[in-house]
């Protein structure tokens, strides 16, 4: 949740585009690394990182998009 403050900061807009690419570049990035760890994909695993990574910045973005917060 960090990354709405920040994107606050940076851009004065909860609903700016630019914390939701960084949250998700961050998390293609930490996949990246997990596959240089473990040698191959285990694309199981990585599906459920990205998804469970990114559902709440998604959401947020979403709702900061309507006006709800």
């Amino acid at each position: 949740m960090l990354i709405w403050v920040v994107g606050v900061a940076v851009a004065g807009d909860v609903g700016a585009v630019w914390p939701l690419v960084v949250a998700v570049a961050a998390e293609l990035v930490n996949e990246g690394f997990d596959r240089v760890r473990t040698g191959s994909w285990r694309l199981p695993d990585t599906i459920a990182d990205i998804v469970n990574s990114v559902l709440w910045p998604v959401i947020l973005f979403g709702l900061a998009r309507t006006g709800v917060i």
